[in-house]
């Protein structure tokens, strides 16, 4: 079992996506893999595409994947809760990671192994 590095859910397989965190820029210089279940793929690659389509500066703050400080979009997550089903939470993304995410978007099928 693995859990989403954006909303907590523990799913058998998540989706590989590679960030580059300054927290280990001299350790892992090629970056790091983040697991993100579909549902947080689909929302970073619909936020991917507003934010190129409408070309968006967004909000400067810290990027709550890989924790660069840079201009950042907002993507909503779907946070599982006991009592209400699901909480809608706001999650800041730096373009960087919201690239990486499309490009695993795409490729999600050969990924998760569903491609066979």
């Amino acid at each position: 079992m693995a859990d989403c590095d954006l909303c907590g859910v523990a799913i058998p397989t998540v989706c590989p996506v590679k960030v580059f965190s300054p927290k280990f820029d001299i350790s892992y210089p090629e970056g790091v893999w983040k697991g993100l279940c579909g549902g947080c793929l689909e929302k970073a690659k619909k936020a991917h595409d507003e934010a190129t389509e409408s070309k968006a500066a967004g909000t400067f703050g810290k990027c709550d994947l890989c924790g660069t400080k840079a201009q950042l979009q907002d993507v909503e997550i779907n946070i599982p809760s006991f009592s209400k089903g699901y909480e809608i939470e706001r999650k800041k993304i730096c373009m960087k990671c919201l690239e990486q995410s499309s490009e695993a978007y795409e490729n999600k099928d050969e990924l998760l192994g569903e491609h066979h």
